[in-house]
């Protein structure tokens, strides 16, 4: 039970209130907010969420590590029987790979932008309407990157090179390196560098594209 708040327009007392609400004057109507969580409790909550977050992107790389296995295991059963589909199945895992490192890069954003409303609370400066219920909300905070970011895709360089990247990156080189040496007269260092730089280029093109779309269909919110 909150303290009891007496409501004052004009030096008129106008009501009083006795529970955690708010009174916010719009327009001579006074509206009664109710808030569900105490702003207090702000960072616990956004601490859930990135605890959440974090789940999901270890559950996301053993998806990605066991479904690479089982192609893997398919690739190179079918190659050893010389069977015609089994370039086929190196398109699989680079689609795998694909598909697991966007999975993967959205919830890098979500964490990144779980951080940044963290850090809002701690200041006091968060209100409810931002609270998100999930890590990666349709509505967020304008230009929330901006000033911690090194550039649109990436919060910082060392990012590159931890595993929810380096591992679809090593994968989509794999597969594009294996088919390409199998199947055609370069040899074993062209294709590996063939490989990496397309590897490289599929990865950043996911990239470009997603924060692309995000930011073309999804609204924001301004701060």
């Amino acid at each position: 039970m909150g303290a009891a708040r007496t409501v004052t327009i004009d030096g008129n007392n106008i009501g009083v209130e006795s529970g955690p609400s708010n009174y916010q004057l719009q327009g001579g109507i006074v509206s009664d907010v109710r808030y569900d969580v105490p702003q207090q409790q702000y960072p616990t909550i956004i601490r859930e969420l990135i605890r959440h977050e974090n789940d999901l992107t270890n559950h996301r790389i053993m998806w990605l590590l066991v479904g690479q296995g089982f192609i893997a295991n398919a690739y190179v059963s079918a190659k050893v029987q010389d069977a015609p589909a089994f370039s086929m199945f190196g398109l699989v895992g680079m689609l795998i790979a694909v598909s697991a490192f966007v999975m993967l890069y959205r919830s890098y954003q979500a964490r990144c932008y779980l951080q940044f409303l963290g850090q809002q609370a701690k200041q006091g400066a968060l209100r409810e309407q931002q609270l998100p219920l999930t890590g990666w909300p349709i509505n967020r905070i304008k230009d929330w990157w901006r000033n911690e970011w090194v550039c649109r895709w990436f919060m910082q360089a060392r990012d590159l090179v931890e595993p929810w990247l380096l591992l679809p990156f090593i994968f989509t080189s794999m597969w594009i390196t294996g088919p390409l040496y199998a199947n055609s007269g370069l040899n074993a260092v062209v294709a590996l560098t063939v490989g990496v730089v397309l590897s490289a280029v599929i990865l950043s093109l996911s990239c470009i594209t997603l924060v692309w779309s995000q930011a073309k269909d999804d609204p924001t919110t301004e701060e």
